[in-house]
């Protein structure tokens, strides 16, 4: 009977001790989401801008790349007209500093601009946008898909794309 007992704790302790490390590795896994490492880096190996010659009326557009590191802020963001993104930037930027980041330009007609993929670097983010600040009505956003590759941003009259390429 005293065999038994002892096979018995022996047995109950290995699966309490494998029960344990299961824990261990699943709290592992969730709490680097938990500590802010869920998401990617962006790793372009180029980002490309290119206007159309009557880009924006034929006037210079501000063009910011936005990066986001917040589900929430990325939610928000993703229903935000370009025009407002430009009017209260700064304001965001100051009460969520961790949760975005951003690049701007000024893109004239007709130009072809290559910017390294460093000038991205940094950590990790839930998503991204273009926006463009158009002097027409429009959303004039655009959601980044996908953070790797050649990013090409191709702004037209009055319109943006993102197309990437591996």
């Amino acid at each position: 009977m005293k065999k038994v007992g002892l096979r018995l704790r022996a047995r109950l302790a290995r699966g309490a001790a494998a029960l344990l490390a299961a824990s261990a590795v699943a709290l592992a896994v969730g709490g680097c989401s938990m500590l802010g490492l869920s998401g990617e880096k962006a790793k372009w190996s180029q980002v490309t801008f290119t206007a159309s010659d009557d880009v924006n009326n034929n006037s210079p557009v501000a063009v910011d790349v936005v990066l986001v590191s917040d589900a929430a802020m990325l939610a928000r963001l993703a229903e935000m007209p370009a025009s407002k993104w430009f009017t209260a930037r700064d304001d965001l930027v100051k009460t969520y500093p961790k949760n975005l980041r951003y690049r701007s330009w000024e893109i004239v007609p007709g130009l072809h601009l290559d910017v390294s993929g460093d000038a991205f670097a940094g950590s990790r983010v839930a998503g991204a946008f273009v926006f463009a600040n158009y002097q027409d009505p429009g959303a004039h956003r655009a959601r980044i898909e996908h953070f790797s590759g050649h990013m090409v941003v191709q702004l037209d009259s009055n319109n943006l794309t993102v197309v990437d390429s591996k």
